[in-house]
């Protein structure tokens, strides 16, 4: 399921409509209106989870 997730995500991501992505991952289209409304919700932090990248710097005093 999460790779039917990232894909809906990156076709959306494409400028893609939802009956486009519904047809290419194979779901409905309210499936595919959920998953990115979540992930609207939840933002690209991923609910304050560190998803990698560069540090950040130390704090000057």
């Amino acid at each position: 399921m999460r790779y039917r997730r990232a894909m809906m995500l990156l076709v959306s991501a494409g400028g893609n409509r939802v009956p486009v992505i519904a047809r290419l991952v194979q779901a409905g289209g309210d499936t595919v209106r959920d998953v990115i409304h979540r992930f609207d919700e939840i933002g690209p932090g991923l609910s304050g989870r560190s998803v990698g990248g560069r540090p950040s710097p130390p704090a000057q005093r």
